[in-house]
């Protein structure tokens, strides 16, 4: 068996191919080109030849181009990996080789890899959001523009046309009408690509069976299912549903030293956009089932908010977990069945939901 660590970086790439004894057989640096990087691979039976690269930017097509030769490749986790593998000496070539024989050795933390089908889909669904955080950024840097000449009201949203006739009425210097004007135009672009792009993720996402499971969940809409369905992937891959939360970022870390114990927040540890779903998916539940409210409320005091939102989100990714495993839509919160404080505005197609296992995003 030949094992190939890979050091990937944007334009170039470093590769160390070792046998099961360790011996270097062949190390090569060269450009990021298709046919390079085949012509090195098919120098040895692709049945007898397993690789590793690290998930870093840009590794899409290499992988893609890895398993259309046949060669298993691995995609090790980059912040683990760092944790077992620091060396004195840093270079291309040392990174390559420590992958190679790490892979030899089975020591590689691997990394879960989405098909390749739905990475599109869900690198859209992460644009959406962030194109939503830099549009909630302009309306910020706006109204920040306009608390300097004490103009807190505003009649309209910045992002609606009739902002501009706004502006015309106020007495403000003809530098600062000329950046909100701007900062007009750039939020009333970003709505209208917002708009656009959830229409087309209501189009494709919401029919399909294991989103419309997610929204029978409480707070969940077509958006925050669609995210939580992608960003999840195979549910099966975590073993409960402690795993579960602490991937979603719900989950507190441990400092527990010398009998000391202690709560380790604010680790980038997880799925970030995990976490933010599921924290807008708390906020929507607690508007709208007056038990989960109330729930959120006696944990209020003896918390504060955002501990509160956080644990009710954390109840959720359960809810969640379970209602993937066993394919059912959801029944109860905390073994209540509980009521809607008024309709949830979101439209279900009628869907026939069976028993089978669910393994891919959206089947």
């Amino acid at each position: 068996m030949l094992y190939t660590g890979i050091d990937l970086h944007r334009r170039s790439i470093v590769v160390c191919t070792v046998d099961e004894s360790g011996n270097v057989l062949a190390r090569k640096t060269m450009h990021t080109h298709h046919e390079l990087v085949s012509t090195y691979f098919q120098q040895w039976p692709v049945e007898q030849h397993k690789a590793v690269v690290e998930c870093t930017t840009g590794w899409y097509w290499l992988c893609d181009l890895l398993h259309l030769l046949g060669v298993n490749i691995v995609l090790a986790h980059a912040k683990y990996l760092k944790a077992i593998c620091y060396a004195k000496v840093k270079t291309d070539a040392v990174d390559a080789k420590t992958l190679a024989n790490l892979l030899r050795m089975g020591y590689v933390p691997e990394a879960h890899q989405l098909p390749p089908e739905y990475r599109a889909m869900r690198d859209l669904l992460r644009q959406r959001m962030v194109m939503e955080h830099k549009r909630t950024n302009i309306i910020q840097r706006i109204s920040s523009i306009l608390a300097q000449f004490n103009i807190t009201q505003l009649p309209c949203s910045p992002s609606q046309n009739s902002f501009a006739d706004f502006l015309d009425g106020c007495s403000l210097p003809e530098e600062y009408r000329m950046t909100l004007l701007m900062y007009h135009h750039q939020c009333v672009q970003a709505t209208e690509h917002r708009k656009q792009l959830e229409g087309y993720f209501k189009k494709r996402l919401r029919p399909t069976h294991r989103v419309q499971l997610l929204m029978s969940v409480p707070g969940i809409g077509d958006i925050t299912g669609s995210i939580i369905a992608m960003e999840t992937g195979d549910i099966h891959r975590f073993a409960d549903t402690k795993h579960y939360c602490s991937y979603c970022r719900l989950a507190p870390g441990a400092n527990n030293s010398g009998g000391k114990r202690g709560h380790r927040s604010g680790s980038k540890d997880g799925n970030q956009y995990l976490k933010y779903a599921f924290t807008e998916v708390a906020i929507k539940a607690m508007m709208f089932y007056p038990d989960i409210k109330r729930f959120a409320t006696q944990l209020e005091q003896r918390a504060n908010k955002a501990i509160a939102r956080t644990v009710v989100a954390k109840e959720l990714a359960k809810i969640v977990y379970y209602v993937l495993t066993r394919n059912q839509e959801f029944r109860t919160f905390k073994g209540v069945k509980i009521d809607k404080l008024r309709d949830w505005p979101r439209a279900r197609k009628p869907v026939r939901i069976t028993g089978e296992s669910i393994t891919s995003p959206l089947s």
